[in-house]
């Protein structure tokens, strides 16, 4: 049956499982720069809980937000650019840096609660396992346990051959890793050795998060973003991939798994976010999906350029923060019951740049451009597999 031929019963089942994005909820313009340079660059951002998150950045600070957009402290102490962080607790954190050390922060206290050093090179990639240990990876090739309250180094694992870029937990004594060296890694916190070791991707791995377990048998999974512009969906007994999403045009940078759900946002270097389904997709050859569910509107810096968004990070269940440039932007979750044919996604919303606000209207979503715009896309990726 052609895209024409579908039934109008057919295409409402289709538009009903799709997930809409509206424009960004809040824009957030970093004002500090970068010393001796043009422009602040946010390289990583974690939440904290539903009102707060926190950002990394190339001045060598962190900064706490609301989510209404307002910094509520700066963190100084790192003497090089924040380059991974990560919540310890709803009350404390963990960041890494290209000063090769991690520090805890006390979200009260302006200043490190305590330093970790002990790699010897730039840590690109941290982790909580829960709320007293932390996995970092680094540019040494190397990953390290840490005992938050001591500082103590546990153990460190060797295996990697390049530097790791990405570290995700998959429960408390698990975590996977993502390499330069094309792989990941699974790891077991008492054991030195990778348990074992996922081959796929052909480019160097960014990106890993794992995917919510929300019924009793389904295994252990996780999703990697490589460079080489795809994702994949693995299971942690296997060591080929269940799925492979492709559809971004450059480089993935960033992926997180939405709050219980089998939805994830990607984020690449082609300035764009993505929201994929893990149980919708057109089948392929060789197995697998490779369609993105919905694809969300660039990332715009002053509605003039683009940024690449390099980390992302769920906020609740309907909202998460993406981190890329000088920016830090807010997204909310529309689904087809929030919308009308009068309805416009983010009316009304505010968007602060330099702490001034206004208020923004975006553009109308009806039912009827939707469905234009599905059948579309069906038809691209169709013609696209010929």
């Amino acid at each position: 049956m052609s895209e024409e031929q579908l039934s109008e019963e057919q295409l409402n089942e289709a538009f009903n499982r799709r997930v809409y994005l509206s424009l960004p909820v809040i824009d957030i313009k970093v004002e500090n720069k970068w010393p001796n340079m043009n422009t602040t660059h946010v390289w990583c951002v974690c939440s904290l809980n539903s009102t707060h998150f926190v950002s990394g950045s190339s001045d060598y600070t962190l900064k706490l937000w609301n989510v209404d957009s307002t910094a509520v402290r700066t963190y100084s102490g790192h003497t090089d650019s924040v380059r991974a962080v990560c919540a310890l607790n709803a009350t404390q954190f963990v960041s890494g840096s290209s000063d090769y050390t991690l520090k805890l922060w006390n979200v009260e206290k302006p200043t490190a609660v305590m330093t970790y050093s002990g790699h010897t090179s730039s840590v690109r990639a941290v982790c909580a396992l829960n709320a007293t240990q932390f996995v970092s990876g680094s540019s040494d090739n190397t990953l390290k346990l840490w005992k938050a309250a001591t500082g103590e180094c546990e153990r460190t694992y060797e295996g990697h051959t390049d530097w790791v870029r990405a570290v995700c937990a998959l429960n408390a004594t698990q975590f996977v890793s993502g390499s330069n060296d094309k792989t990941l890694k699974l790891w077991n916190v008492g054991e030195e050795d990778a348990v074992m070791t996922y081959s796929g991707h052909t480019e160097s791995v960014r990106a890993v998060c794992a995917v919510p377990k929300t019924e009793p048998l389904q295994p252990l999974q996780f999703v990697s973003g490589s460079s080489d512009k795809t994702l994949k969906l693995w299971n942690v007994g296997e060591e080929d991939a269940v799925m492979t999403f492709s559809g971004h045009t450059g480089p993935m940078t960033a992926v997180c798994m939405l709050n219980d759900t089998k939805q994830f946002v990607s984020g690449s270097n082609d300035k764009t976010l993505k929201l994929w389904n893990i149980e919708v997709g057109d089948e392929v050859e060789g197995g697998g999906i490779e369609r993105a569910e919905v694809e969300v509107r660039n990332i715009v810096s002053n509605n003039e350029t683009g940024s690449d968004p390099m980390s992302l990070a769920v906020i609740d269940g309907t909202r998460f923060v993406s981190a890329g440039g000088g920016w830090l932007q807010v997204w909310k979750l529309l689904r087809k019951k929030d919308m009308t044919s009068e309805a416009e996604p983010g009316e009304g919303t505010t968007v602060v740049r330099g702490g001034k606000r206004r208020n923004r209207k975006s553009k109308k979503l009806n039912k009827r451009s939707v469905k234009k715009k599905f059948r579309k896309t069906r038809r691209k990726s169709r013609k696209s597999r010929k």
